[in-house]
């Protein structure tokens, strides 16, 4: 059985999506372009804000260095909370911790941001590792994050599982040799985002992610 889970965050541990909003659209008004509609939160959850302003919206890195440093302000002193749990997420993860597991975190939010989230949230101190972007030089992306929360836990890539609910954890975790879980509690993905991106597994609920990570059949590499 896979001896570590590592989480992703946004849309797995926790509901950001209105403290994200708040925060992008003061952050865009602030400097003079067009906020962003509500309906479109979902593309910036679970993926880096660069890469998202970037691609999907087609802005220069100066502009997109203007909005990321109003965006964290802001976010820092009001958007992160705003922040709620997944449904039955601070639950199940205490349960797993009684169980043995070792629970770490590996996420694209700031590092710093973190902490306070899990406590504005209720999550217990059952995290043996947070791995965040721009801590220890850890940048902005799916796999880097996902390997340095390997580092600071000592683990394999073979004894550890990714949790997640975005294309960019399934595919951050198979560029660090995991198998991925797919967890769709939010609605922040893509219909079928998941499969499609190869999870091994895809969850709808705690307590279905439960039963696919005590059932016994979830030995190392058989996902």
């Amino acid at each position: 059985m896979y001896s570590t889970l590592l989480f992703d965050m946004d849309g797995t541990l926790i509901d950001s999506a209105a403290g994200v909003y708040t925060s992008l659209r003061h952050a865009m008004e602030s400097v003079g372009v067009t906020p962003i509609r509500c309906d479109e939160i979902r593309h910036f959850l679970g993926s880096a804000l660069d890469d998202v302003l970037s691609q999907r919206y087609g802005f220069k890195p100066a502009l997109i260095s203007r909005i990321h440093e109003v965006y964290l302000r802001h976010y820092r002193e009001k958007g992160l909370y705003e922040t709620i749990p997944a449904p039955g997420m601070v639950a199940l993860t205490a349960r797993l911790r009684e169980r043995g597991f070792r629970l770490g975190i590996a996420t694209c939010k700031p590092w710093e941001l973190c902490a306070p989230t899990l406590e504005t949230c209720g999550f217990s101190d059952c995290f043996d590792a947070v791995a965040g972007s721009y801590h220890n030089g850890v940048p902005e992306e799916k796999s880097a994050v996902i390997r340095e929360a390997l580092r600071l836990l000592a683990c394999p890539p073979e004894e550890a599982v990714m949790i997640g609910d975005r294309s960019a954890d399934v595919l951050g975790a198979k560029a660090c040799g995991l198998s991925c879980i797919g967890l769709e509690l939010c609605g922040y993905a893509e219909p079928n985002e998941l499969t499609q991106a190869g999870a091994a597994a895809v969850a709808h609920s705690a307590q279905e992610l439960e039963m696919i990570l005590t059932s016994g059949t979830l030995e190392a590499g058989n996902l």
